[in-house]
């Protein structure tokens, strides 16, 4: 796991750099979750309200690329995710600064109405057409060490998928207008098949407490993941088992996804 930071530590001529973007910095308060490993994560406290900040410094080439992503997608995916504030490079330290989302995590447990937000979302999410040449991996180049070609072939597709739509990923934001799932993190995104965001999102929705007959009833409102034929959704299967070979109860859920 890589140093965690408070603001205070990180370097003064980065957070000065940060403040040219933000205006000055009144309070931080650092936020972690267990899927985040960045260096530094957390809401700054400005006069004009708050803004989440993500550091890391730049010879951590893995954050760097997520951080890449990030940047190309932000006015994409603007409506659906928070938006990008700003981006600071400075004393060998690379900063996204967003804005902040006034809510909570999304409760995705069986029956909840926040599972009627995500939905929505999804569906407007998979109308976006990526522009021709987009420099984003694909979800088959993702596995390239796990899966023969005949399996990747199966994976591909010009959508544009988030990849990692773990709970804390999935923000619900409350607006006067009415709630609205807000999708954060876009550093893990890749194009592929529509319906392999619903196939990413099956492993969170039992994790939520859905048992696996009711996630899979809930993916299969979804045209796109109903269209899906049995040998490509056993292809990512085989992809993301591969990817957690070492958790026994993981490899378990994923199978599942291929009971009837």
């Amino acid at each position: 796991m890589s140093t965690r930071y408070t603001w205070p530590e990180l370097p003064e001529g980065l957070r000065s750099a940060v403040e040219s973007v933000t205006g000055p910095v009144r309070a931080s308060d650092r936020i972690t979750t267990w899927h985040s490993n960045a260096p530094f994560t957390g809401a700054l406290t400005t006069d004009s309200g708050k803004v989440f900040a993500k550091a890391a410094p730049d010879h951590d080439t893995a954050t760097m690329e997520q951080y890449r992503r990030e940047t190309l997608l932000a006015p994409i995916v603007n409506r659906f995710a928070a938006p990008l504030l700003g981006h600071v490079a400075e004393h060998g330290w690379t900063v996204l600064l967003f804005g902040f989302v006034k809510g909570g995590q999304a409760d995705l447990s069986p029956g909840h109405t926040d599972l009627g937000y995500l939905s929505a979302t999804l569906r407007e999410v998979q109308q976006i057409r990526p522009p021709h040449g987009l420099a984003l991996p694909t979800l088959a180049h993702q596995w390239t060490k796990y899966l023969d070609g005949d399996q990747r072939s199966l994976l591909s597709g010009n959508h544009l998928l988030h990849n990692d739509l773990v709970p804390s990923n999935v923000m619900l934001r409350r607006a006067g207008y009415g709630d609205q799932v807000v999708l954060v993190d876009w550093g893990r995104a890749v194009l592929g098949p529509a319906w392999a965001e619903y196939a990413g999102l099956y492993m969170w929705l039992l994790f939520s407490g859905h048992n696996p007959a009711q996630a899979r009833a809930w993916l299969a409102r979804f045209p796109a993941w109903r269209m899906a034929s049995r040998a490509a959704i056993r292809a990512y299967v085989a992809g993301a088992t591969a990817e957690c070979a070492d958790s026994p109860e993981h490899v378990a859920r994923w199978a599942s996804l291929l009971d009837r």
